[in-house]
């Protein structure tokens, strides 16, 4: 029997783009009252333990203690109200993309490194009835490129890892996807996604016109 292929998404920077949304540095440092740049490095350097499922507080405890910024009663809930907003809001043409591609009946899932607020908040957008499966770090305590992302993800998706195609803005995480078997591509924007699904069959210009393409049999 044919398995369908299935499209998996990343979100920060693939999704959601929030460069383009004019603000997460200014606006979380902001809240903080510190300078953009300095906060900058401070987010990423712990970012790593929150996707992982540490709490709001110790992440945002952490952030702060290493800029020496006072939190205010009230500041995270500001903080990840404002970051979760951001992270949450769909870029427009990737927002069409996925639209399109659920339209033309793509199976769709969502892999992405992020705390458990984000997560939650996620799973509640009206764009997550687009996919068929959510996988967020926070949830399983690990994240990409680990390889064990990949496979709890198959296992989920109940698919051969030939039949997945992935996009993630990262190297690290396509090089990753690739070892475990995934056709994995570095998103570079959603007009140049679009043009490798058309050619997988995925959307009305490419082979196909239903998105059912198949990958092969379901069996390996």
């Amino acid at each position: 029997m044919d398995t369908p292929l299935t499209v998996v998404f990343d979100l920060g920077e693939v999704l959601t783009r929030p460069r383009g949304l004019s603000g997460l540095e200014e606006r979380l440092a902001g809240l903080l009252g510190v300078e953009e740049a300095a906060f900058a490095e401070a987010y990423w350097a712990h970012r790593d333990a929150y996707d992982l499922g540490s709490s709001d507080i110790a992440y945002w405890s952490a952030v702060a203690g290493a800029l020496g910024a006072p939190l205010r009663p009230g500041t995270v809930d500001a903080l990840v109200s404002a970051e979760v907003d951001i992270w949450t809001r769909l870029d427009g043409p990737s927002h069409a993309l996925v639209e399109d591609l659920r339209r033309h009946g793509a199976r769709l899932a969502l892999l992405s490194n992020a705390p458990h607020v984000l997560a939650r908040t996620a799973e509640r957008s009206d764009w997550s009835a687009h996919f068929d499966r959510l996988m967020f770090s926070a949830d399983h305590g690990i994240a990409k490129p680990d390889p064990a992302v990949y496979r709890r993800m198959t296992e989920l998706l109940g698919t051969p890892p030939e039949c997945v195609l992935f996009f993630d803005d990262r190297r690290k995480n396509i090089d990753a996807a690739r070892e475990h078997g995934w056709d994995a591509r570095l998103w570079t924007g959603a007009a140049a996604a679009r043009a490798v699904l058309a050619d997988r069959g995925l959307l009305p210009h490419g082979p196909t016109r239903d998105g059912s393409m198949s990958c092969g049999t379901g069996s390996r």
